[in-house]
């Protein structure tokens, strides 16, 4: 018995010995850029480092006990009933057991009441809306309501409270290797903090993805992340502020103009005004219970980039119409969106 054994118990030293060195040198997640994203990622190396001799035992045992079976050196019958117990498994339980309460203290009792831990004095407060198939993300404190964007000052205590308003989702940004569930009624807490300065343009890992398949645009339910230093975040929320284009003075004459959103749709794919005037648009939202808004930008790429709107309302929930006044641009084409669903409701805003 301890001669068949002496293969497999070489084996699994081999293919342990191996597999440990490829863990220590393979990076599987990208590097955390969280406090408790590090906390997580070391907790998986450990995780691993523990799994693979038990692995490891798995396979040298099976490749073993086929290669012994396979050749002509054993008789085909039975041999006799072993008696006893033997020490093998008296072993085998004893350091199965001691793997599983090295795991219960740590990770379990060290590691995990670190990452659930949620502070009731955060630097940042971010309240964060599901619906499909966007982010309705607001900052309390700072007045801001309807950012396109999650911005959030490095080396900082964020606490974010997400909850959805129709069906299940998943608020996971992958760089802070954090995911919870944004579920129907009830309000998920989770509070982070971001340690290194970066933004979506630069790491497409640093954006706030659904997770949970929550219909047919699903996948394109993302938000961009910016970490950035508490200067330029002071900066950030001097800028939001306040919604554009509110307390307008008319100087020119008022140019009225109605746009409808119905089943996701504007009901109109270009605008046009004359230079020089105010424009008084109402946006009739028809769809009901569904959060939409008007945001004209100087284009396209400076919607997508998180460029201030030049003029625009707040997410509301139809049925519903609201009235928008503002002096148009210079003459030139523009680009409008519904902020919340900025994929599908689109359009061409010319000054003439």
């Amino acid at each position: 018995m301890k001669r068949q054994l002496l293969p497999a118990l070489f084996l699994w030293l081999i293919l342990t010995i191996v597999a440990e060195i490829l863990a220590a040198k393979t990076t599987v997640y990208m590097v955390p850029k969280s406090d408790k994203g590090e906390d997580i990622d070391a907790a998986f190396k450990f995780l691993t480092y523990m799994a693979i001799p038990v692995f490891t035992m798995v396979i040298a045992v099976l490749v073993s006990s086929i290669a012994q079976g396979a050749s002509n050196k054993f008789p085909t019958e039975d041999g006799p009933p072993m008696m006893g117990r033997g020490a093998a498994p008296i072993v085998w339980f004893g350091a199965t057991s001691c793997l599983a309460i090295i795991v219960m203290v740590y990770p379990g009792l060290i590691d995990l009441p670190k990452v659930l831990h949620q502070s009731n004095n955060p630097d940042v407060l971010v309240k964060v809306d599901g619906i499909q198939w966007t982010w309705l993300v607001s900052y309390p404190n700072e007045s801001i309501d309807g950012a396109r964007e999650v911005v959030l000052p490095v080396d900082s205590t964020v606490k974010f409270e997400i909850t959805s308003r129709d069906v299940l989702h998943g608020f996971w940004i992958p760089s802070f290797l954090l995911k919870v569930d944004a579920v129907p009624g009830i309000t998920t807490k989770l509070t982070l903090k971001p340690t290194e300065i970066g933004s979506y343009d630069t790491d497409p890992n640093l954006r706030v993805q659904c997770s949970q398949l929550c219909g047919l645009s699903h996948s394109r339910m993302m938000l961009p992340v910016r970490v950035v230093s508490r200067e330029d975040y002071d900066k950030w929320v001097q800028e939001q502020t306040g919604a554009a284009g509110a307390n307008v003075t008319p100087t020119g004459p008022v140019q009225e103009l109605t746009i409808v959103a119905k089943s996701l749709k504007w009901d109109q794919a270009t605008l046009t005004v004359a230079a020089g005037s105010t424009v008084k648009l109402t946006i009739d939202n028809q769809d009901n219970a569904i959060p939409h808004n008007f945001s004209l930008y100087a284009s396209e790429d400076a919607a997508k980039s998180g460029e201030k709107a030049i003029a625009g309302t707040k997410p509301t929930a139809g049925v519903v119409q609201e009235e928008l006044l503002f002096n148009a641009p210079p003459a030139g084409t523009y680009f409008f969106r519904c902020d919340v669903h900025p994929t599908t409701m689109t359009g061409t805003f010319v000054v003439q």
